[in-house]
């Protein structure tokens, strides 16, 4: 009578048995050994391009109140996916369409201060998940105390627009362990020039990096209880375009007058 083979037959088949008196290795075992070792290599340090996080484009979703955040003036469907979470069927959108999305904000900092921006971008973005991810429930009821359906809750939780602008509020007045726009003695800016830092504003005993808020709607910020001191605000329609020279030409247009 031939033996049924299973799939813990054919396993235990690749074991081999001990024999005359010493105990072998399973096959099984030396087949999924990782004998090599380990080589730690040296961290390798991020470049930047000149300029990279000295402006935070925030985008927002005018029908639904999504918003996004970007070091980029054109948002791309890649990157705005990635923040934009699953609260229920049909409430993703499949596609991004940029007649939908438009400009509510620009955070700027002073030139050269790209690191902080970074730095504050990178602490939007965790407040926005904490929004999304760990609500009380409060969203759970409306107005009227009338509990949600999954579909309005899901509408609810997509309209960040009130939260990212307190946000901003938040993390511009100092808000995050490690948040870069506290400046703390020196400034020391990308070019690696130590020099103390003459935008530093003090508000509650914390000297912040002065930052500039352009609005697209200037009523918005008073979603936000408060603003620190070192947050200036201005209007879109107050801005002027000024091209930024590559980096050397201003050293060579200065050589040139001192020639």
């Amino acid at each position: 009578m031939a033996m049924r083979t299973t799939p813990i037959t054919a396993q235990l088949g690749k074991l081999s048995l001990s024999g005359g008196g010493r105990a072998t290795t399973p096959i099984t075992s030396i087949r999924l050994a990782h004998t090599a070792k380990r080589r730690k290599g040296e961290r390798i340090e991020p470049s930047f391009a000149p300029g990279h996080g000295e402006k935070i484009f925030v985008f927002n979703h005018f029908v639904h109140g999504m918003t996004v955040y970007s070091h980029q003036p054109v948002l791309k469907a890649n990157h705005a996916f990635r923040q934009i979470p699953f609260n229920g069927k049909k409430l993703r959108p499949a596609k991004l369409r940029k007649d939908y999305w438009r400009p509510m904000a620009i955070i700027q900092f002073p030139d050269g201060q790209g690191e902080v921006g970074r730095s504050v971008y990178q602490r939007l973005r965790e407040c926005k998940k904490l929004h999304e991810y760990s609500w009380d429930d409060s969203v759970l009821y409306g107005e009227g105390g009338q509990t949600l359906t999954k579909r309005q809750r899901g509408r609810k939780l997509n309209n960040q627009r009130a939260n990212t602008i307190a946000d901003m509020a938040a993390v511009l007045g100092g808000l995050g362990k490690g948040n870069k726009i506290v400046v703390t003695g020196a400034a020391v800016a990308e070019d690696g020039a130590e020099s103390q830092n003459p935008a530093g504003v003090e508000d509650e005993g914390k000297s912040l990096l002065q930052a500039t808020v352009w609005w697209a709607n200037v009523l918005d910020k008073n979603y936000a209880r408060k603003w620190t001191k070192n947050v200036s605000h201005e209007i879109f329609e107050d801005a002027t375009l000024q091209p930024r020279e590559p980096p050397g030409d201003e050293e060579q247009a200065q050589a040139q007058v001192e020639a």
